[in-house]
């Protein structure tokens, strides 16, 4: 196909957001609109749909440590003195954290990717090509918009709580690519969750068993994965364990860390080690990448209670995330510190690891203590040399154990950590307050009992719009 066919998402944001009510109804110059399913499906292979959040989120999360200042003569990690205005609004809490006038790329991004798969439902109503395919091509937009929404409200929204749900005003919900709506306003939670389970409920039986080229694309197990994910984020242990046992069942290997060669002179990801790239990598079930690929990667200091994750053990998730040698230099690493330096793309897909911690995770609450050990510790058998097995008895600390391992395998993963961190905020025994601190020592806390914990806030943007629309 020599026509390539290219989304208005980005233009067709920028309108919505800038309240404008009409929309040329001409076919713009250099772009054509698809008839075929074919053609359709061209757009799933678009690369903007590769990503799926920033990794901007974890200077809100306990896992970085950002001093005030460093020689910068010596230095260049992130410090409350160099740090950009934004990053610092986030590091310290501060609403809006893209300022009054100014668009926040993540969640503009996101919609970008919605559009897209929004044009594509609407498309293939009229469409024409063979119904097999379409079902297929349609199934793969539902799920990445179920994607997409889930990620949204696990940002912009505070911790699923049941019984207030329907209350909870969280992100906009836009099911059609008409960009001209008047009525836009933020749905509750429980309006958005109830649309994610819809589009994967419909989705599901007519995804592919494998998917189509490569694993950028989606599959019967990515399907499986992002419904556990939802159901994990809903705290529905049940449904999360089913679904990601089912996600299990279409792929399960897991790559042995145990195994990986390891130079510790060198520093770009797949150099550092012999760490497979993404698309050889047996874990990924669903790539989706952080933006930047490699997260904050040598400007974040990690922070000082992460190493303790790692002592008394083996464990070469230590080496392969953090260093006291950023990029092959102990000279750029302050004394005493370490950095963020992943010798990997961290994956923010669907993943056979993030499948084991789900399940062992809803054993140990709601299940077989024995199976959660076997699930954390055939993990652990992969990342963990001379890897002892786990023996607990107490449930409690059978589930502290499983988010302990989730938090060593996801290290400064972006929204992971605060998604899970609200998440855990509902359960005082799993509960943790995170402390910042300003220039001048003063601490910043987000506290596990706010209603904004952790919570990302809204671009002022969009918040004007809505006030416009009503």
């Amino acid at each position: 196909m020599k026509v390539i066919y290219k989304t208005l998402a980005l233009l067709a944001l920028s309108l919505m957001l800038s309240g404008c009510k009409d929309f040329l109804g001409n076919v713009p110059k250099g772009y054509q609109i698809p008839t075929k399913v074919e053609e359709y499906e061209l757009l799933l292979n678009d690369d903007k749909l590769t990503s799926l959040a920033s990794s901007e989120y974890d200077l809100m999360a306990d896992e970085i440590y950002v001093p005030a200042a460093l020689d910068e003569d010596l230095y260049y990690q992130t410090t409350l003195k160099n740090m950009t205005p934004v990053w610092r609004r986030i590091y310290l809490y501060q609403a809006p954290f893209y300022g009054p006038d100014k668009a926040d790329g993540n969640y503009d991004a996101a919609y970008s990717r919605i559009f897209t798969y929004n044009s594509i439902l609407t498309g293939l109503k009229t469409a024409s090509g063979d119904e097999t395919e379409m079902s297929r091509v349609r199934a793969e937009a539902l799920a990445g918009r179920a994607l997409e929404y889930l990620t949204l409200v696990g940002i912009y929204g505070p911790s699923y709580d049941k019984g207030r749900a329907a209350e909870i005003k969280t992100v906009a919900l836009l099911t059609d690519n008409d960009i001209n709506h008047k009525d836009l306003s933020p749905a509750t939670q429980e309006e958005v969750y109830r649309q994610i389970i819809a589009d994967l409920t419909e989705a599901l039986p007519a995804l592919p068993d494998q998917p189509s080229g490569n694993a950028y694309r989606m599959s019967k197990g990515a399907g499986y994965g992002i419904f556990a994910r939802a159901a994990w984020q809903m705290r529905d242990y049940e449904t999360a364990l089913k679904y990601a046992y089912k996600a299990l069942e279409t792929k399960s290997e897991l790559v042995d860390y145990k195994t990986l060669d390891f130079n510790e002179g060198e520093w770009q990801a797949g150099v550092r080690n012999s760490y497979p790239e993404a698309l050889l990598n047996p874990e990924n079930i669903l790539i989706r990448h952080l933006s930047p690929l490699s997260g904050l990667d040598e400007y974040a200091l990690v922070g000082h209670e992460i190493p303790g994750l790692f002592e008394g053990t083996k464990d070469r998730r230590r080496e392969i995330f953090i260093t006291s040698v950023p990029g092959g230099s102990a000279e750029s690493c302050p004394p005493g510190e370490l950095v963020w330096n992943p010798a990997i793309r961290p994956n923010v897909g669907i993943s056979t690891p993030e499948m084991y911690l789900i399940a062992a995770e809803c054993e140990a609450r709601v299940g077989s203590a024995d199976e959660a050990l076997r699930l954390l510790d055939h993990l652990r058998d992969y990342r963990i040399v001379d890897n002892h097995p786990l023996l607990i008895s107490d449930r409690t600390e059978l589930v502290r154990a499983v988010l302990d391992e989730r938090q060593r395998e996801f290290l400064f993963r972006g929204f992971f950590r605060i998604v899970d961190l609200k998440r855990r905020a509902q359960d005082p025994d799993f509960a943790v307050t995170v402390t910042h601190y300003d220039e001048k020592g003063n601490p910043v806390v987000a506290s596990p009992t706010s209603p904004d914990y952790l919570r990302v806030p809204l671009p002022a943007k969009v918040l004007a719009f809505w006030e416009s629309q009503k």
